[in-house]
């Protein structure tokens, strides 16, 4: 049985991934939907009309994938960028100076071929004092 250990892929993906700038692309998704989100359902099965935020939060790429899903007209390919997302803080723990940060949950994005993001899942600390839940 072959592997893929050793493939070449993987270096055709390593300089690919490296190429695409991930801090840029979940920022200007932050930016578009203005900081916030419409329609959310937290764990509990809670839904909340909107989730803002007291500050932007900073994305943090944890991970990236890549797919590839088999369709009638052919294969698609996407690109999967998750993220935590922090709230700076200061020493004191107010959010006026970053010197470190308060995670207040997860964007996960999914990108075509053209890095138009296709979907989107959040996973959003409700209780947390640097968001502001509207049910």
């Amino acid at each position: 049985m072959s592997t893929l250990k050793e493939h070449p892929i993987w270096h055709n993906v390593t300089e690919t991934l490296e190429q695409i700038d991930p801090d840029q692309i979940a920022n200007e998704h932050l930016q578009a939907c203005h900081d916030a989100i419409q329609g959310y359902w937290d764990e509990d099965d809670q839904f909340y009309k909107t989730i803002r935020f007291t500050q932007r939060p900073t994305p943090k790429l944890m991970s990236r994938s890549i797919g590839l899903t088999s369709q009638e007209a052919g294969n698609v390919n996407w690109l999967q960028l998750k993220y935590s997302l922090t709230i700076p803080l200061a020493a004191d723990g107010s959010s006026r100076h970053p010197s470190s940060g308060k995670t207040i949950g997860e964007l996960s994005l999914i990108l075509n071929d053209k890095l138009d993001v296709i979907d989107e899942n959040w996973l959003i600390d409700i209780n947390s004092p640097y968001v502001l839940a509207i049910r």
